[in-house]
């Protein structure tokens, strides 16, 4: 029957399409009316680590194939005279071709999200065991008996803001639920009094996580989050009852009447940075008492502009780059000018250059020691005020905290010299930039690397593929390309064919 073979196409086409975007975890808003969805989701479907949301429509359109075979096969049989016979025929039409329609339309449905038929090979089955089975390097393979019990010893002034800051403090990108609440609490015992939070990390439990951890606490901890709501940053232009909506929305989920900094995060563009609205909204903000600070954080090809613009301003009290052994060797210059001339606070984030996970594979005999290595050596820069990493292992409470106060040594300069050498040619570093002006399709090289990083290295395969998702061009076009970027890297990467693979991992969906 030609409907059945129809059921069949429009599993695959459509509700194969929302349950392989599912499983990404992509925002409700990837969907169609999602927003308007996601609150009927909630209530009628258990949270699994998938999209609500697309699993509603998965189910919606099964049913709408299966509701439709059933009057399709009612109306198929004919019958000439109304008999209880020829009522039982076309009941029993109807259900077996309903039935039919759901077989099938699952079967499309199924065969496209988990076995990538249609799309490559690139379904959910083949690859579940690589993503969601295999063994990564999360953290050091040893938890050492002399990390344990591991405290705070040293503090340094924030800046302009006055506040003594610990030299570690917690990122909460991965903090959620009970589990990442009794993390943060027991770095908060531990002397960490700042911790760096935003209403997209894990999607709000971050903000309503640290909530929870700070009760009872709040005096004694400085507050940072960003100008953000659940699906991403505040673009340019928005009103400024957005901006002021966004930090509200965060002062409820952290359950305080004001936080003492507020971020305009990954910012690499002098109009985004600048935006009057945003100012307005924050000034205001401050003359409420909702919030304190103003700051900035960048990591893109651009941050020489974006951050010479926020020092020229007066406008920022603080300061977050990226910055570790290795990394583009003018950074130095941008974070004393910022404290020369303003008096910034400044954070330094991606400390860990990525080698806490995977990147470790051939680096064992080290990899106790390179995170006390690479934090000593960024702490060594006294124009630092202290550095942001995620915790998201009570081991990592014990080690990373092991690392404060100290001086870095040569062996650790050592140590992080090879670990440099063993990543030579797959690592990128923040700000450099040296690729772009060669691509001609003007992808965001840099930012297909990091996520393709966050997916490898750092085990977070769906915020990596969420991320990638949302980029308006993606590695895709390297495929046809000519590669004119050949050569232009500075450390050797192969960029083509780290762009492709790149969109192999990234674009499940």
């Amino acid at each position: 029957m030609l409907w059945l073979a129809l059921a069949a196409i429009l599993g695959f086409v459509v509700s194969g399409r929302f349950l392989y975007r599912s499983f990404i975890g992509l925002d409700p808003t990837a969907f169609p009316a999602g927003a308007l969805l996601q609150p009927i989701a909630a209530r009628v479907l258990p949270p699994a680590g998938v999209t609500r949301v697309g699993v509603l429509w998965v189910v919606a359109v099964l049913l709408a194939l299966t509701l439709v075979g059933f009057f399709v096969g009612r109306a198929a049989v004919r019958a000439g005279r109304r008999t209880a016979d020829a009522d039982r025929r076309r009941l029993l039409a109807g259900a077996g071709v309903a039935l039919g329609s759901l077989v099938l339309g699952a079967a499309g449905t199924f065969s496209r999200a988990l076995l990538g038929l249609g799309n490559e090979g690139r379904g959910w089955l083949p690859v579940a065991g690589e993503i969601f089975g295999a063994k990564v390097e999360r953290t050091a393979p040893e938890w050492k008996e002399q990390w344990k019990g591991s405290r705070v010893k040293s503090y340094r002034r924030f800046g302009r803001t006055g506040w003594q800051v610990s030299d570690i403090v917690l990122g909460t990108g991965a903090i959620h639920g009970e589990n990442g609440e009794k993390i943060a609490r027991l770095a908060l015992e531990r002397g960490v009094n700042y911790f760096d939070t935003a209403p997209d990390y894990s999607g709000s439990g971050s903000e309503q996580a640290m909530g929870r951890a700070i009760q009872g606490l709040r005096d004694q901890v400085f507050i940072a989050t960003k100008f953000c709501t659940p699906e991403g940053h505040v673009p340019a232009g928005a009103s400024v009852e957005t901006y002021t909506q966004a930090l509200e929305g965060s002062l409820r989920r952290l359950g305080t009447d004001h936080v003492d900094l507020v971020h305009i995060h990954s910012c690499d563009e002098i109009d985004r940075l600048m935006d009057p609205n945003a100012h307005e909204a924050f000034d205001r903000l401050k003359q409420q008492g909702k919030v304190r600070f103003l700051g900035f954080s960048s990591h893109t090809p651009n941050l020489i502009q974006v951050a010479s613009q926020a020092i020229a301003s007066g406008r920022f009290d603080v300061m977050m780059l990226a910055y570790h052994h290795g990394i583009w060797p003018r950074l130095g210059e941008i974070i004393s000018k910022a404290c020369r001339e303003q008096d910034m606070g400044v954070v330094a984030m991606k400390t860990l250059k990525g080698a806490r996970h995977n990147g470790l594979a051939g680096f064992r005999t080290e990899a106790d020691a390179y995170s006390q290595a690479a934090f000593k050596w960024v702490l060594s820069n006294p124009d630092v005020s202290c550095l942001v990493v995620s915790f998201f292992e009570l081991q990592h409470v014990d080690e990373y905290l092991y690392a404060s106060g100290k001086g870095v040594t040569p062996r650790d300069v050592a140590i992080l010299e090879k670990y440099d050498r063993e990543v030579r040619g797959s690592y990128c570093s923040p700000h450099c930039g040296a690729c772009l002006t060669s691509c001609p399709e003007t992808l965001p090289i840099a930012d297909v690397l990091r996520y393709r990083m966050y997916f490898e290295d750092y085990g977070w395969e769906k915020e990596g593929m969420r991320l990638y998702s949302r980029l308006e061009k993606q590695a895709s076009v390297c495929a046809s390309c000519s590669a004119p970027c050949l050569g232009s890297c500075p450390v050797g990467i192969d960029i083509q064919t780290r762009m492709k693979g790149a969109h192999e991992l990234l674009s499940l969906g």
